[in-house]
């Protein structure tokens, strides 16, 4: 087993992350990994684009649930490496990095000059284990939770851990896949609960412009859940936090 998996409970990621592999991180909740299927249906279509075609899911999956069994509250991490050995990582991390406070407040956030690939670019939608153009935007707004990030035509794409939805006369609007957007596992059950509520969703390219005029808006990740941002490059979005839209859709989906 050791040659084929790694097991470690560090709460940073190690060196020997291969950039041409892929990863998914995972919430855990008293010792059960949420959403396993789904991160798994993503982690294998991620890594049939980077062209890694053979691994072990079944030590994966059994590996997994025991790095989980140890956390009341937290999450876990798999990586899948292209090269060298153990081909599986799984590291896991007590504690979730995001606060009741921002939960209650809301979050800023900042836009930063680095572009993201455009959907074209295949491994765009991938989710790679190399995040450099990630770690370059952090560096550009130092200070604020989450950077967004533009595609080639200027219009916003998502930030650099989490995908990016907003209200305008009632609809709910985020950024197509095409464009070069992860489709994360929150935003899927984001849109799974709009069209239950019966809200409106527009899967469609917008500008700064569009998100400065919007009435309420937040972000996603399976960490964050639902994450409300109160300003965006130092304008107030919408009025109070969180909005009406995003409370339903918080609401919806602690009942799933």
């Amino acid at each position: 087993m050791l040659n084929k998996l790694s097991m470690n409970n560090s709460c940073t990621v190690p060196s020997q992350f291969d950039a041409s592999g892929a990863f998914e991180t995972c919430r855990v909740r008293r010792g059960r990994v949420l959403r396993l299927e789904e991160h798994l249906r993503r982690l294998r279509a991620s890594l049939k684009t980077v062209g890694i075609f053979s691994w072990d899911e079944a030590l994966a999956r059994r590996e997994l649930a025991r790095a989980a069994r140890g956390l009341k509250e937290g999450h876990v991490r798999i990586a899948v490496r292209r090269t060298g050995e153990p081909r599986i990582l799984i590291h896991a991390h007590p504690g979730i990095p995001y606060s009741s406070r921002q939960r209650r407040q809301g979050v800023p956030l900042r836009t930063v000059p680095t572009r993201w690939p455009a959907g074209e670019t295949a491994w765009a939608q991938a989710k790679t284990s190399e995040r450099l153009s990630g770690v370059l935007a952090r560096m550009e707004a130092p200070g604020v939770p989450e950077v967004l990030r533009l595609g080639p035509g200027g219009d916003v794409t998502e930030g650099t851990v989490s995908n990016l939805f907003f209200v305008r006369e009632g609809a709910l609007v985020t950024a197509p896949p095409w464009l070069g957007v992860l489709e994360g596992v929150t935003r899927a059950r984001v849109i799974r609960a709009a069209k239950g509520l019966k809200i409106p969703v527009r899967e469609v390219p917008f500008s700064r412009h569009d998100l400065f005029n919007a009435e309420e808006a937040f972000l996603t990740n399976v960490l964050m859940g639902i994450l409300p941002v109160r300003e965006l490059d130092g304008r107030r979005i919408g009025g109070r936090v969180p909005g009406p839209v995003t409370r339903k859709l918080t609401k919806r989906m602690g009942e799933e």
